[in-house]
């Protein structure tokens, strides 16, 4: 027996999950948000470990679903340019935001503080039921619904399951969706670091054999770092002191920002890439991390699954206003064929970036950085490469 009805049920509250369900509810659905573990909190007094590059598509979502101003106003790091090079030979890229008369690249900004903005507005969102510490525990369909049991026992039906519960999506698995992994036997090592020459309010990426380290500005001068390293390398990084890593650190970054000092803990994240085979079935559709994962070299992770949420919510809204079922197979087809032709085309581009840096051969590093330094001269093409990060 379902003891609950709501029009659509949303299973994670993470960033994507969470700007789902505020957008849904706020286009006038009834949401129910169902999340297992517990909701994250920012604090103005310490950053955040992990942090995303935002760009544009995202900021103006999260702005149009009330929450980007607030988030501003909390702590953002707007950046303006991005240098990338080649620790295997002398290629570079400078993208810079003035070249291509915009105000900036993007924001680099805590995951915390988004999901945290979030949830405090779904809060006060009087359509929106919020669950958590619950998982999802059994799913089955029935003429108009889809019910779902939690692991306490209770019981909801809705007419559109929205799956936004991560990697090992478990309503995935339970509509046996596949998904094409590749695990890059890799671990992203992040903190933050304070650098004895400023950061210029610039992203700096120097590709190293194993993969990219990056180091992202951050609001005070100080920088969140993304180390991609092999899993052995990985653990051996984690467990030194912080006077060796950061020495470690300073000779795999050149010491281009001099310096090095560790303002934080370290912790690691296995890397890997993961594509669904369909964004959707009946009744459910997948978004974020349940229906694609990329490597981190390009932080666009989190904006591929915002564009997911920007993709849906007119669709949907459209099904409705034409008279249709909110979970329609025409529209809900129609939203995974063009989300994963889209997530397709950036995971194959990351992974074939990720492979191209990671060849140690004489002519692959040295068309590479002919590629670059071409790159480099040509404001059309690096015009199109910004274009692409920022979502345009």
């Amino acid at each position: 027996m379902v003891s609950e009805q709501s029009e659509i049920i949303v299973i994670g509250a993470g960033m994507v999950g969470a700007a789902a369900a505020l957008s849904l509810a706020r286009s006038g659905f009834q949401v129910t948000l169902i999340e297992a573990g517990e909701i994250p909190q920012w604090s103005a007094e310490r950053y955040s470990l992990r942090v995303s590059a935002i760009s544009a598509s995202s900021e103006q979502l999260l702005d149009d679903i009330g929450v980007w101003q607030e988030i501003v106003k909390c702590r953002v790091s707007p950046y303006e340019r991005m240098h990338v090079w080649d620790a295997g030979g002398s290629g570079q890229l400078d993208f810079d935001a003035a070249e291509s008369g915009l105000p900036g690249l993007g924001y680099i900004v805590e995951n915390d503080l988004i999901n945290a903005t979030l949830i405090e507005h779904i809060e006060k969102q009087s359509n929106i039921s919020m669950i958590t510490g619950s998982r999802l525990d059994a799913m089955a369909w029935q003429e108009n619904i889809v019910q779902i049991r939690l692991d306490n026992g209770e019981e909801i039906g809705g007419g559109l399951l929205i799956a936004a519960d991560g990697g090992r999506s478990k309503v995935r698995e339970l509509c046996g969706i596949n998904s094409d992994v590749h695990d890059y036997q890799q671990t992203g090592i992040v903190a933050r670091v304070q650098t004895s020459l400023p950061h210029q309010h610039t992203a700096w990426q120097r590709f190293l054999a194993t993969g990219p380290l990056a180091f992202l500005p951050l609001a005070d001068g100080s920088c969140s770092i993304v180390w991609s390293v092999d899993q052995g390398l990985a653990a051996e990084l984690l467990d030194i002191d912080e006077a060796a890593f950061c020495r470690r650190l300073e000779q795999a970054f050149e010491h281009r920002l001099g310096n090095v000092e560790l303002l934080s803990q370290r912790a690691g994240f296995p890397l890997m890439m993961a594509n669904a085979e369909s964004y959707s079935t009946e009744r459910v559709v997948l978004l974020g991390d349940a229906a694609h994962r990329v490597h981190p070299l390009a932080g666009q992770g989190v904006n591929l699954g915002f564009q997911d949420v920007s993709e849906l919510c007119p669709l949907l809204l459209e099904a409705v206003a034409k008279g249709r079922q909110l979970a329609d197979p025409m529209y809900l087809r129609k939203y995974a064929r063009r989300r994963r032709a889209e997530a397709s085309l950036m995971l194959a581009g990351m992974d074939g970036i990720k492979r191209i840096f990671a060849s140690q051969q004489g002519l692959v590093c040295q068309s590479r950085n002919i590629a670059f330094d071409l790159i480099n001269q040509l404001t059309v093409v690096k015009e199109f490469f910004v274009n692409r990060a920022l979502g345009s």
